[in-house]
Parts: structure tokens; C-alpha cells; sequence
């Protein structure tokens, strides 16, 4: 009985990452606050992550103290890859691990930093540039929970 059960958890798993859904566990404690953000929507395309082709053919930084150093497309501050459920965050407000529950977007975790964030500023990501463009700037109460780590 176990292990069907087990056999049927990990299907559901794996049916939920195939599908690209949220997949931010959201914390058993109370919110550590609700605040007010600014929220915008990126995605992965070379507008929104300043990225451009080198010579080779190669997706290299466009801009910053990486410029040319080839980039790994997808790839977040934290080292993970970007899918929906990641936000960047300036690390000075909301540290990287940090999660939150945005309305009309879902859980989410502070994974990814950005040149263009600042302050309590959200940059809620999307699988489709269209649908980043669509969210557009949209002032939200958050619920926060502080990473603890």
C-alpha cells in the first residue's frame, strides 16, 4: 500500500514539473509580514535578461561587470533555473530563499537578482515574454517570509 502510494506521489511530481507549474512549498509558520511591492513580469529572452550572441554564436552578458562572459541561459543568482514561481529580488531588501504569496501570480521564492532592482521590487518570473509584458507594473500586498537560513 506504501508504495503504490509512493509510486502515485512521485507520477504527480513529475506531472507537475513536465507541466511547468509553481512548484515554491509554502511555509507551515505565519507570514513574517504583508507588505506593498512593485511587481513586474521577464522571462528569459535576450529584451529582458541583457544578454546578446557572441561571434561564435555563443549567448554571452550584454552588459555589467560580466560583459562578454558566456551565460547560461535560464540560469539564476542562486544558481538554479528560472521557471515560474522565481522572483528576483535586491538582495539588500529580501534575501535570496525568501519566500512569498503574491495574489494573482502565486507562491513564489526570491531565487535571482537583478542591475534594475532596487528596493521593494518584485520581477515576478514568466515562461513567455507576451505574458511578462501583459502582467506589466502592478503595485501588490505581499505576504513575506524571510529565509532563516
Amino acid at each position: 500500500m506504501k508504495q503504490r502510494l509512493m509510486f502515485w506521489m512521485v507520477i504527480a511530481l513529475a506531472a507537475l514539473m513536465l507541466a511547468r507549474c509553481h512548484l515554491v512549498i509554502h511555509p507551515l509558520r505565519p507570514a513574517d509580514a504583508v507588505i506593498e511591492v512593485k511587481t513586474t513580469g521577464y522571462c528569459m529572452c535576450r529584451k529582458c535578461c541583457s544578454w546578446k550572441f557572441n561571434w561564435l554564436g555563443m549567448p554571452v552578458f550584454a552588459s555589467g561587470s560580466r560583459k562578454g562572459r558566456v551565460k547560461i541561459i535560464g540560469q539564476t543568482a542562486s544558481g538554479r533555473m528560472a521557471r515560474p514561481g522565481t522572483v528576483a529580488v535586491d538582495p539588500k531588501v529580501f534575501p535570496i530563499g525568501t519566500k512569498f504569496y503574491i495574489p494573482g501570480y502565486g507562491w513564489a521564492r526570491a531565487e535571482d537578482t537583478g542591475g534594475a532592482i532596487n528596493g521593494r521590487h518584485l520581477d515576478l518570473f514568466f515562461w513567455r515574454h507576451q505574458t511578462g509584458s501583459e502582467w506589466g507594473v502592478q503595485y501588490k500586498k505581499v505576504r513575506v517570509w524571510y529565509s532563516r537560513d
